[in-house]
């Protein structure tokens, strides 16, 4: 059984994830050997297979196959990924002497002195390997390195390149296979495999059964790379359009808070936005994008600056939803799209409101009752509305607005009337900060994390 082991920094102690120990006196009965019969050996990559690559974490993908190759395939071992791939998700130029700059993402020992073999090669570590190291010429020829024993001088020259003693010490007389991680005709980085000089060396037969480990590895790598950079670039693209900083529009006081859905792709078309108006007047505007990652956001970036431009014609909201349908049927959206668009007149105390299919607001009045609005809510964007129909209410000072998307208020365990009833008690009551309100409605409405993107935006008249 893989464990974390406690380190030691200054008096605090604290556990390496990546750094896996396994009992040194299992590796007896369970070592896959050259002699070792071909069905034993598809019976432990089909095991492999049922192992690794369960989730979309590059580190935890390392950890779960080095669990898997130590100690049945070697004392120890190691993964080591391109710097590049983790931190930009991009394939870097293969140098032709192999020095790429990579990091060690997983280590696991099954032996007497772990606490070496850490000191030797630490979790974490960015690097470039040599070429004159086997390491170094696996990344530069794709191809796999067997040292049936390692001599006194690679020990040395891996001591040196990475300036630690220890390394001297370990590796001389160890039996050492390196296996290009190779996806898609890149190398990703390599998977290093090492048996102590009491064990037996590696043999050709060896290498066979370490390539495809390293193959399917390579996969799962791969496929986290992909993933990992999908949400960044989802939320990169997001970021960039929602808006970071709202500026207090006259008469009001504002508050918001943006939850990206728990899914793979932690990105949605949810978006807010407060748009000053002439005559102080402003413009509070909530939608929502069906479904989730970079489409989504895109689609929500073009509604999201369509809404901003109609705004400054200075409609009245039915208009400008009925000229954003329009737009909405130009842009050839297959995606559903609603959207709710309210006009705040701090002179009269007013705020008319139209709706694309939108959920209705709900207004707090200054005594702490709460209801929901009844906006008459035409079609979403995008079908082709002949007109949306204009609603007017008063927001008179202290009133407060509740603009929101229906993951706030529809979840596996209610409706959305039931949920409306939620949002509207927790509402209900004294008055109390806007921000304060908002994180008490996010943590009350949203406790699960399989749930929809949520988009709140609360006003409140002063």
């Amino acid at each position: 059984m893989a464990r974390g082991y406690p380190r030691h920094f200054g008096g605090r102690t604290s556990v390496n994830p990546g750094f896996l120990i396994k009992d040194p006196r299992s590796r007896a009965g369970s070592r896959l050997s050259g002699a070792t019969a071909s069905q034993e050996r598809l019976a432990f990559l089909n095991e492999a297979s049922t192992r690794i690559g369960g989730t979309l974490d590059l580190a935890q993908t390392c950890r779960e196959v080095l669990d898997v190759a130590v100690p049945r395939c070697a004392d120890a071992g190691g993964i080591m990924v391109q710097e590049r791939l983790i931190t930009e998700g991009e394939f870097p130029a293969r140098p032709n002497d192999g020095a790429a700059l990579v990091r060690r993402v997983a280590t696991a020992v099954a032996v007497e002195n772990p606490f070496d073999w850490d000191r030797a090669f630490p979790v974490g570590e960015v690097a470039v390997y040599p070429p004159f190291l086997p390491q170094g010429q696996a990344m530069a020829t794709a191809r796999t390195v067997l040292v049936p024993r390692l001599d006194q001088g690679v020990g040395d020259d891996n001591a040196k390149a990475f300036g630690r003693d220890v390394i001297a010490k370990l590796l001389p007389g160890c039996s050492f296979l390196v296996a290009p991680l190779l996806a898609r005709g890149n190398v990703l980085g390599f998977f290093v495999l090492v048996r102590e000089p009491s064990s037996e060396a590696f043999q050709d037969a060896d290498v066979a059964l370490v390539e495809e480990l390293a193959a399917r590895t390579a996969i799962c790598i791969d496929n986290a790379r992909l993933y990992a950079r999908e949400r960044r670039t989802a939320l990169a693209l997001q970021s960039s359009l929602l808006p970071a900083r709202l500026k207090a529009p006259p008469g009001l006081e504002v508050a918001h808070r943006y939850l990206p859905a728990g899914d793979l792709a932690g990105v949605g078309g949810d978006w807010f936005d407060v748009i000053p108006l002439a005559g102080e007047r402003t413009a509070l505007v909530v939608g929502d994008v069906m479904g989730h990652g970079v489409r989504a956001a895109a689609t929500m970036g073009q509604l999201r600056t369509a809404t901003q431009t109609l705004a400054s014609l200075d409609l009245d909201p039915a208009e400008l939803l009925y000229r954003l349908d329009r737009v909405a049927d130009r842009l050839d959206l297959d995606q559903i799209a609603t959207c709710l668009y309210a006009r705040y007149d701090v002179a009269a105390g007013t705020v008319q409101i139209a709706s694309a299919g939108h959920l209705p607001p709900v207004l707090v009045r200054p005594d702490g009752v709460a209801e929901t609005l009844p906006v008459v809510p035409g079609p979403p964007l995008g079908i082709g509305s002949e007109q949306y129909e204009l609603c007017e209410f008063a927001l008179p000072p202290g009133g407060l607005l509740a603009l929101y998307t229906d993951g706030l208020v529809e979840g596996r365990e209610w409706n959305i009337d039931e949920g409306l009833a939620k949002l509207r008690a927790l509402l209900t009551g004294p008055p109390h900060g806007i921000e304060r309100i908002c994180d008490m409605v996010i943590r009350t409405q949203c406790p699960h994390s399989d749930r929809d993107d949520i988009a709140l935006l609360l006003a409140k008249a002063v």
